[in-house]
């Protein structure tokens, strides 16, 4: 018998669709979270009122019992990694890089940055197509070459496929955190105007090295307004709207508008893109929906709670959209902060994990070495067999713990 403990989250536009908020929400009920891609797509969450933007480690990092994994199609940038492994304070017994994980070098970046990718794609130039097309040309370096050359990075390397497998087969539930929207799909977005991989949820699936035996469901994510980055980022199918005439539908006392999570560019906002939306179901299948920024239909449910308590606008507005797609609407984001939910979902929707210590998550690939230590602790020598000393006999100089 299968074990269908493995779901996965995705976005049915343009991105940007809240993605990091419902991961967030939705981490107490996993004991594992993989994420794919690169650095180029922020996930926004809030937790105990404090801001986060996560470019490369699942959101599920709030949750001290869930373990991290960055899939074999990730993209790495060693000091945002390191940036967020600090601001966390994570040790390698929660977080696991793929051996086979791309990494993104100034080669890259620089590549993109003189390349006309900004101007006639919109591209955020951080570097992830290049490294990508690196890594198909079979040129660049593997996580696991840089792994070897530096004793911090090396105990996050290892086979995130056994290790991920390994909870399968304990039955505890993992979600995929999937990347960007499903317009944004290189196989099946609007070419040129795509990223370069495919974020559908078979292909997280792929990603991870996760038979499709062992899925579960889809959740998947959308906005009440989709959105673009700003510049010539590509069309939608529905019409261009000004952020003033968004404020004036909601009859939001304040201006609203929204900026890109990494770049920091304006939004482009449209009408609700039905074509879209059609065949990102067709593909992936959600077997819940996800819709964030209500308080865009009528911005006095702003941080509302409880279904009964939205205006007759919202509530219709919900009704509606949920007989068009004929999937049931169970999570209704109201605002910005972890408690702006509504959650709907039956019991049966929703994941039980394994209450237990991380010792008995670890797959059996963990470096034991870290419980309950730390960098200073002198395991990482013990473990490496060899001093904390470059080639020519100089101090280690750390990249990820400083």
């Amino acid at each position: 018998m299968k074990n269908k403990v493995v779901d996965c989250l995705v976005g049915l536009q343009w991105g940007s669709e809240g993605k990091g908020k419902v991961s967030a929400y939705l981490a107490p009920e996993y004991n594992a979270m993989v994420r794919s891609g690169g650095p180029q797509a922020g996930h926004t969450f809030f937790h105990n009122d404090l801001k986060y933007i996560n470019r490369q480690i699942p959101c599920g990092v709030i949750n001290p019992n869930c373990l991290l994994y960055l899939s074999a199609n990730s993209l790495i940038n060693i000091d945002v990694l390191g940036s967020e492994i600090r601001k966390y304070k994570i040790y390698p017994d929660r977080l696991m890089v793929d051996n086979h994980a791309m990494v993104i070098t100034d080669k890259h970046i620089n590549r993109e940055q003189k390349s006309s990718l900004k101007n006639r794609l919109a591209s955020t130039t951080e570097g992830v197509g290049a490294a990508q097309s690196e890594k198909i040309w079979r040129e660049g370096y593997l996580f696991d070459h840089y792994a070897k050359e530096d004793p911090e990075l090396y105990f996050f390397s290892n086979d995130t496929v056994k290790a991920i497998n390994k909870q399968i087969q304990k039955k505890h539930p993992v979600l995929l955190e999937g990347t960007q929207g499903f317009g944004l799909s290189l196989n099946h977005g609007e070419y040129p105007y795509v990223t370069s991989r495919d974020v559908t949820s078979p292909a997280l699936l792929s990603d991870a090295g996760i038979s499709p035996a062992h899925y579960n469901q889809t959740i998947g994510v959308m906005r009440t307004y989709p959105i673009r980055v700003s510049g010539n980022s590509g069309p939608t199918h529905s019409n261009e709207l000004t952020w003033e005439e968004i404020a004036n539908r909601s009859v939001s006392p304040k201006p609203l508008i929204e900026y890109t999570t990494v770049t920091g560019r304006t939004r482009r906002i449209f009408e609700q893109d039905f074509e879209t939306l059609e065949k990102a179901i067709l593909v992936n299948q959600p077997d819940q929906i996800a819709i964030m920024f209500l308080d865009y239909i009528c911005a006095g449910d702003y941080g509302k709670t409880k279904f009964e308590d939205l205006s007759a606008k919202s509530q219709k507005y919900i009704d509606n959209l949920e007989e068009i797609l004929n999937i049931p609407i169970t999570l209704i984001g109201t605002g910005p902060n972890e408690k702006h939910i509504i959650d709907l979902r039956e019991d049966n929707q929703k994941r039980h994990p394994a209450e237990k210590p991380l010792e008995d998550l670890d797959g059996g690939l963990w470096p034991i070495n870290f419980y309950g230590s730390d960098w200073d602790s002198g395991y990482i020598e013990e473990f490496l067999d060899r001093k904390m000393t470059d080639e020519k006999g100089n101090p280690f100089k750390r990249k990820i713990f400083c």
